[in-house]
């Protein structure tokens, strides 16, 4: 079953737009979904993919769909990329992995490409995560600590692609606030914040991402 693909539903949706919507006023919306790659009980990767709302898609679409076909060729996507995507850097590209008392976010990703599905812009890319030393249990949130996008996770959102033979145990996917490991953000910053606060400080506020678990039994 090398390569396979195991789907793993949720039952309910994850939103993180009531968090959002305590403290600030989201300008983008955007479904979210994940694929876990495993090596044995080794996190290896994650395969992000975010679904833009219409409005957002029209922008980017009307902006860098330059031929008018309904797709993003090769090169209208690297400038996706380059113009509207790259920036992320400066947030951990809105991705937050915990093992423990132990934070990460990505510096770099792999593979972004930028489609268009029944109108809407899509982005999907990788996550590197290879001599990180996240296994066994490890739960993964996305969530922009500034609120300008709003994130939200959909019934059956979460997948495993095993990177050898699997397991014979299946992971455990839940999810669900953990307040024990907070996110803090800056209310008073301006356009030029770029800090992503894994702690306290003062002037700080707190807001709690649902996490993504996926652990073994």
């Amino acid at each position: 079953m090398t390569g396979s693909v195991r789907r793993i539903a949720l039952s309910f949706i994850l939103t993180l737009a009531p968090v959002v919507g305590a403290w600030a006023h989201p300008h983008v919306f955007m479904d979210a979904r994940l694929e876990f790659e495993l090596r044995g009980q080794a996190l290896e990767g994650i395969w992000v993919e975010w679904v833009f709302d219409p409005v957002f898609s029209a922008d980017v679409i009307g902006q860098f769909d330059r031929n008018h076909d309904g797709t993003f060729d090769d090169a209208e996507s690297a400038t996706v990329q380059a113009r509207a995507f790259s920036n992320l850097k400066k947030y951990g590209y809105f991705t937050f992995v915990r093992q423990g008392e132990r934070r990460y976010t990505p510096a770099e990703i792999q593979g972004f490409s930028a489609s268009q599905r029944d109108g809407r812009a899509v982005y999907r890319f990788r996550v590197p995560l290879e001599g990180q030393g996240f296994a066994d249990d490890v739960s993964v949130a996305a969530f922009d600590s500034t609120f300008y996008c709003a994130i939200r996770y959909l019934p059956d959102t979460a997948t495993v692609t095993w990177l050898e033979e699997a397991q014979n145990e299946e992971p455990i996917i839940t999810f669900g606030e953990n307040k024990d490991y907070p996110v803090f953000y800056n209310p008073a910053g301006g356009t030029g914040d770029t800090r992503v606060y894994l702690k306290w400080e003062r002037g700080l506020q707190t807001a709690y991402p649902e996490e993504i678990r996926v652990y073994f039994p």
